[in-house]
């Protein structure tokens, strides 16, 4: 064997082994004579023919190799563990995701019987709150029927715009007339409640009075008003609130009518929609884009 041959040197065998096989050694041209093609040359009834040379190796793992593994997983840990907190700077992040406090969207979840008010009742008292207690879409109610007065709503400085469209039908067993009212109740923590706070009755009908709905007549209202920030504060509520007048007890000749006779207010027809006056939005909150004709 070549003696300046480093490729064998004691201390990289098991190395060499490990990539080249054991029989590394009798591959070496200088121990084990071959021919051009890499078969072993050998002389037929020599005793010199050269010897294959094959050496054992074996792997060592022992307790102590085992144990400084282990050691090493507990050098990144310590006990009880605690929290290293890295603080980087970062830019400002846009956290706006068009979320509107003030929106919402309400409507009844059922068609709403408005009864004949009690003869002789006082105006403020004849109004009572109807149903509008489905959240179709927005802001959640947090009391049944009502739209509620936050915080965020009060303190933004914001005007509420409520539109409402209320479908109702006069439904009598008999022929004769009746109408109905219709308002905004408000509820105020520091003033109580005003029934009367705002009233309007069918403004879709020109000299249309409040007594003149025939029998099984259809009407509808269709408001749009705006509730300035300055009218209420935060614990407030709004609601929608309806009378039908005492008219209906008498038919169209001036008799008694003994029958039953009540409004009513069609449900998948009727909402009522608050948004941010200052928007320009459609009954969906939907920004309306002006288009200018050029």
């Amino acid at each position: 064997m070549d003696k300046e041959d480093k490729s064998f040197d004691t201390n990289n065998k098991s190395v060499i082994y490990q990539t080249s096989g054991l029989n590394v050694i009798s591959n070496n041209n200088n121990v084990v004579p071959r021919d051009a093609s890499g078969n072993v040359m050998l002389h037929e009834d020599s005793i010199n023919n050269p010897l294959l040379i094959i050496e054992a190796t074996i792997k060592k793992i022992t307790l102590k190799s085992i144990l400084k593994v282990i050691d090493t997983q507990f050098k990144y840990f310590k006990f009880p563990a605690t929290n290293l907190t890295i603080i980087d700077e970062v830019e400002d992040l846009d956290l706006n995701l068009d979320s509107d406090p003030v929106y919402a969207r309400y409507k009844p979840s059922e068609d709403t019987r408005v009864e004949l008010a009690a003869n002789g009742a006082a105006a403020d008292q004849k109004y009572n709150e109807i149903l509008m207690n489905d959240i179709d879409d927005g802001f959640p109610q947090k009391r049944t029927n009502q739209y509620y007065i936050t915080k965020e709503i009060k303190n933004s400085g914001k005007d509420l715009r409520f539109r409402i469209v209320l479908d109702h039908r006069y439904d009598s067993d008999s022929p004769s007339v009746s109408g109905v009212y219709f308002s905004i109740i408000k509820s105020s923590v520091n003033e109580g409640t005003n029934k009367s706070f705002i009233t309007f009755y069918d403004q879709t009908t020109p000299g249309y009075n409040w007594w003149d709905m025939t029998q099984y007549q259809v009407k509808r209202l269709n408001t749009d008003d705006v509730i300035l920030n300055q009218d209420f504060e935060i614990g407030d509520t709004f609601s929608i609130g309806a009378f039908a007048n005492d008219n209906g007890l008498y038919r169209g000749d001036g008799s008694l009518n003994t029958g039953t006779n009540y409004h009513t207010i069609n449900a998948v027809t009727s909402y009522w929609v608050i948004t941010d006056a200052s928007k320009n939005v459609d009954k969906w909150n939907q920004e309306i884009i002006d288009v200018v004709a050029i």
